[in-house]
């Protein structure tokens, strides 16, 4: 490497170290009531969370409520949702009409563990919406994915399946390869490694999970 142009890799490293030493000062100052509910929430939950993709450096921020778009953290910060729960709360949070159906609901029960005539009602609107013929219902991402593989490798008859680096797509086994590994794991950018990104999962799902850099569609070919 030139030596300007290591001299210019060299600066803008110190800076971007700046600027996060600076944000992660910001974030602890404003989120005193989020570090000390996850302190609290690790005394009994693994990591603090309810689902490991919920945890990050240096702890995550803790929401006491939301309204239409907006979410408020435990010190009363204020949040633009972009997440909406995954696409889950497409209508927003609390809109009214769902708060309503809801609340009916709650008066006939909750759970059957049976059919019951909302099933086909929704999957008929969504036919009508979509149309896809057949659908079924799960209560996660997780569980959706998990299908999507299943259904996949029976269509197919083939087991490998292909993952971009990086993404979430549940915390099932053969999704958790290569989500955030180590840099001295992860293999050539070009060419990445299958890691697995949890203990407990076994050398037969990371042989069979071939994983594709992001944004990358001469590697998918491959």
């Amino acid at each position: 490497m030139p030596a300007a142009d290591k001299t210019l890799t060299q600066s803008l490293v110190a800076r971007a170290k700046e600027i996060t030493a600076r944000e992660l000062q910001t974030y602890a100052d404003r989120t005193k009531g989020s570090q000390a509910a996850n302190a609290r929430a690790r005394k009994s939950l693994p990591l603090g969370v309810p689902s490991s993709f919920q945890d990050y450096d240096p702890y995550p921020i803790v929401l006491a409520r939301a309204q239409e778009y907006w979410s408020v953290d435990v010190d009363g910060n204020h949040y633009v949702d972009y997440n909406m729960g995954f696409g889950a709360l497409f209508a927003g949070h609390m809109h009214p009409a769902v708060r309503k159906a809801v609340s009916t609901q709650l008066d006939d029960g909750t759970l059957f563990v049976t059919p019951c005539p909302t099933n086909a009602e929704v999957a008929e609107l969504l036919t009508a919406r979509y149309g896809l013929p057949l659908w079924r219902f799960t209560n996660s991402g997780t569980e959706a994915t998990m299908d999507a593989l299943r259904v996949a490798r029976a269509a197919t008859g083939r087991d490998k399946i292909v993952k971009v680096e990086g993404g979430y797509h549940g915390h099932h086994d053969e999704v958790m390869i290569s989500m955030k590994p180590a840099l001295d794991k992860a293999g050539p950018a070009d060419a990445p490694f299958s890691v697995a990104s949890s203990a407990g999962i076994t050398r037969g799902v990371v042989g069979d999970t071939i994983v594709i850099p992001y944004n990358d569609p001469e590697a998918l070919e491959r």
